[in-house]
């Protein structure tokens, strides 16, 4: 077995039993707010259980400087933070960018191999100097060929509502006042770009006990939660 491999077994190993979390009739949700609401626009689809690297593409803002950097920036690291304390991924990381196109290109060409096109009998002849490079394709994919696979999941996270609220009317409980987050997930999968499922998770930090102007929860809690509940259901869903 790979490092990797045998570094998400014992990952998964210590992981506790998962229970599916419901964003709207959550106690804590109803109590200190921070509650969450999934639409599906594309369902998530594949095995999920495969994946033992996750890559989080910088958040950004579709509403420009409504979203500020620095709020995209704790966004972010929150995202990140919360996955790894859930422990169900061996490596988790935030990348700055993630071309799908460009993924499924790339794995399109090494699929196919321009040493196949150029080895047909009806090819024209090729140089000295093309017949060097095509056989060190031929030794790089035998060498890719025996390589432990590095399966990555990418989330996209993109912001599309943000309000950030005014205390002092949340101060009121008369729901005035309060912030409120929608963003957009796409999941991805990485070495082939392709595109495995899409979300929207909006979250408001309304509660129906404790004021949200100094509750522990926020609308960052709320969307996170949802995230990590969405991607854990579907990747231990896969490991039964």
């Amino acid at each position: 077995m790979s490092l990797i491999g045998l570094t998400a077994s014992v990952c998964l190993a210590e992981t506790k039993p998962y229970s599916p979390k419901n964003g709207i009739l959550n106690l804590k949700a109803l109590i200190l707010g921070g509650g969450f609401r999934v639409s599906t626009a594309i369902k998530l689809h594949g095995d999920f259980s495969k994946y033992t690297r996750l890559e989080i593409v910088q958040p950004e803002s579709l509403i420009g400087k409504d979203a500020p950097p620095k709020f995209l920036q704790e966004l972010g690291d929150q995202l990140q933070s919360e996955f790894r304390k859930d422990g169900r991924f061996a490596d988790v990381r935030t990348v700055n960018a993630y071309d799908p196109q460009k993924a499924a290109a790339e794995a399109s060409s090494v699929a196919i191999g321009e040493f196949n096109q150029a080895d047909k009998l009806e090819a024209p002849i090729r140089s000295a100097e093309d017949m060097q490079y095509f056989d060190q394709q031929r030794r790089d994919s035998q060498t890719l060929d025996n390589l432990p696979v590095l399966n990555t999941l990418v989330i996209r996270v993109q912001v599309v509502d943000y309000a950030k609220g005014n205390k002092l009317l949340q101060l009121t409980m008369m729901d005035l006042g309060n912030a409120v987050l929608t963003l957009r997930f796409s999941y991805f999968d990485k070495e082939s770009g392709e595109e495995i499922g899409r979300s929207i998770i909006s979250s408001d930090n309304s509660s129906k006990v404790i004021p949200s102007a100094i509750s522990s929860r926020s609308v960052l809690s709320g969307v996170v939660e949802g995230l990590i509940d969405q991607v854990t259901r579907r990747k231990v869903g896969g490991e039964r």
